[in-house]
């Protein structure tokens, strides 16, 4: 068993809009500990939603890793 229930490594994402490129999550990097409670806080468009997306596996990164109970999150099956 990992030592960390979540395990975000430099993190990105970008969304395309035509030629344009918008960067929500920029090397976002962070461990939550077994037992540790988080939480997420910015002002409105830092990035939290599409964050919460990215850990709770509904949207994958655009570059950077992500580990959930030490599964690679990029591995996992629906």
């Amino acid at each position: 068993m990992s030592e960390f229930v979540i395990e975000a490594v430099d993190l990105c994402k970008i969304f395309r809009m035509g030629t344009v490129e918008v960067q929500a999550l920029r090397g976002v990097s962070f461990n939550v500990r077994h037992g540790e409670i988080v939480s997420i806080m910015g002002p409105s468009g830092s990035g939290k939603s599409t964050l919460l997306n990215l850990i709770g596996c509904l949207d994958h990164p655009t570059s950077g890793r992500y580990v959930l109970d030490g599964e690679e999150a990029s591995r996992l099956r629906d």
